[in-house]
């Protein structure tokens, strides 16, 4: 019974509020008491103790008991922790090669370089911290700039069994936020009124590295893009889905992202590694993005990815579809692009300065 239970009780036990069976409970729990002071006080009597040491007895007991007990719960953290830290270890390493520790990452690395316009993951310094029921994986983001690769910070992402529960970033302004979201492409289908932004990008120095989105006139193929587009720094290819013709307003953006691919090959020595070269290769992200929809959604800002129906039609087409293309270059290279029939709308990205 615990001591502000006693209290109770015996507070109800001196006014007269315990019913019988309760009264009864308290009476002999009393009389044990009083048997247990008849048998110290004899003790003592006979063995001549004074008052003082009877104190000091007391105290020593009290601080062994507290010792004790104190031995007691560090024992028990100093073996549960360890058993704990096993169980996470095997929750997220069953499996070998494949097991959910390294499905978690690999849904990291694609979900971030499939939704974020030249936006890659830095596969070589990926971290992994296991501590008990949680897995926490740190990395690396880096952009291009022309052919220069350009660090940008660390993306932090907290895994509480198989539940993301924290996402944290040391170079987006305000975190995961939905302030954070900007729309960048835009759909020849859609109805949606995306403004364009080359007059911003002529008001700077031609020579002023820039990053841009182009929204194009028309869905074009992976071929069509590569003759149309060549000799210009292009970084990421918004991929026709099917879902982006639907896209009515604000808040359908919000929600779903646009989604894509990297142009640039990406060569590591890794099992986490995707080249995003070709069809295969991108339907298998967008199984693995279905696959794990709840990570994937978890990982972003976007509340709905709509992951099975966007793979479904790729794969119906056969064929990847290219309706927007994230590049980078100086300004002299966008007024070159306003001549071009296939550009529809141009969007101001991040400004570098030379």
């Amino acid at each position: 019974m615990r001591k502000d239970e006693l209290k109770q009780l015996l507070q109800k036990y001196q006014n007269g509020t315990l019913n019988k069976e309760e009264e009864q409970k308290i009476e002999e729990l009393l009389e044990s008491f009083d048997v247990y002071h008849e048998f110290l006080h004899e003790t003592l009597h006979d063995e001549g103790m004074k008052e003082a040491d009877l104190t000091k007895m007391m105290k020593k007991a009290q601080q062994k008991f507290f010792f004790r007990n104190t031995l007691l719960v560090v024992s028990f953290i100093l073996t549960i922790v360890p058993l704990l830290t096993m169980f996470t270890f095997v929750y997220y390493g069953w499996g070998r090669e494949h097991n959910r520790g390294n499905e978690f990452i690999e849904t990291i690395q694609t979900v971030s370089e499939m939704t974020a316009p030249n936006v890659y993951v830095d596969y070589d310094t990926v971290d992994v911290e296991i501590k008990p029921f949680t897995m926490t994986v740190t990395t690396d983001k880096y952009k291009w700039m022309d052919d220069k690769k350009i660090y940008l910070g660390k993306d932090i992402y907290k895994l509480f069994l198989n539940d993301v529960f924290a996402k944290e970033s040391n170079y987006r302004a305000i975190g995961y936020s939905l302030h954070h979201i900007g729309i960048n492409f835009i759909h020849p289908k859609a109805k949606y009124f995306l403004p364009d932004e080359r007059t911003k990008i002529e008001s700077l120095p031609r020579d002023w590295p820039v990053e841009i989105y182009i929204s194009l006139n028309q869905s074009y193929s992976l071929k069509e893009i590569n003759e149309k587009f060549k000799g210009y720094h292009m970084t990421w290819l918004a991929l026709d889905t099917g879902v982006e013709e639907q896209m009515r307003d604000d808040l359908d953006f919000i929600r779903t992202p646009a989604i894509g691919f990297p142009y640039k090959k990406v060569h590591v020595d890794s099992v986490f590694n995707r080249s995003f070269t070709d069809y295969e290769e991108v339907v298998k992200g967008l199984e693995l993005l279905s696959k794990n929809e709840k990570w994937a959604t978890q990982l972003t800002e976007y509340k709905d990815l709509k992951m099975a129906e966007r793979l479904k039609w790729v794969k119906k087409h056969k064929e990847l579809k290219i309706y927007g293309i994230a590049m980078t270059g100086t300004a002299k290279d966008v007024l070159s692009l306003e001549k071009m029939k296939e550009v529809n709308v141009i969007r101001l990205g991040q400004i570098h300065l030379p």
